[in-house]
């Protein structure tokens, strides 16, 4: 997808969908927008978004909020996707290291989890 096409993408983004980064996934014939949403938009105004997007681009679009995804796929995504908005640098670091975070934590959780299992039989509290 070309710069100018990536830009009208983006703009349609920040308009509509109120987010302080943009992350994007490129198919042959589809966009995937990872984004940090606004909790008030709803699904009608995603879809019109996606809509405009596809008019713009000829590609279906898809815009996903990174909270939807467990703690190893934001890595994924934080990784493998393309940034394509921030509305500062330093936003877009304090967003990755919010997720790293977020997975360090649920790293330690399954640590206890096993440990417990290991120690008493069971996964569950008694």
């Amino acid at each position: 997808m070309t710069y100018e096409l990536i830009e009208k993408a983006v703009k349609i983004i920040s308009e509509n969908v109120l987010t302080p980064v943009i992350y994007m996934m490129e198919n042959d014939d589809f966009l995937s927008f990872i984004c940090f949403c606004d909790r008030h938009i709803t699904m009608q105004e995603i879809y019109d978004v996606e809509q405009k997007i596809k008019d713009e681009t000829g590609k279906d679009a898809e815009i996903i909020d990174i909270r939807e995804f467990g703690e190893s796929e934001r890595l994924e995504v934080i990784n493998h996707a393309k940034l394509i908005h921030s509305e500062h640098p330093m936003i877009e670091h304090i967003f990755a290291q919010s997720m790293i975070e977020d997975f360090k934590i649920a790293m330690e959780e399954r640590k206890d989890v096993l440990s417990r299992q290991r120690e008493m039989g069971t996964f569950y509290l008694q």
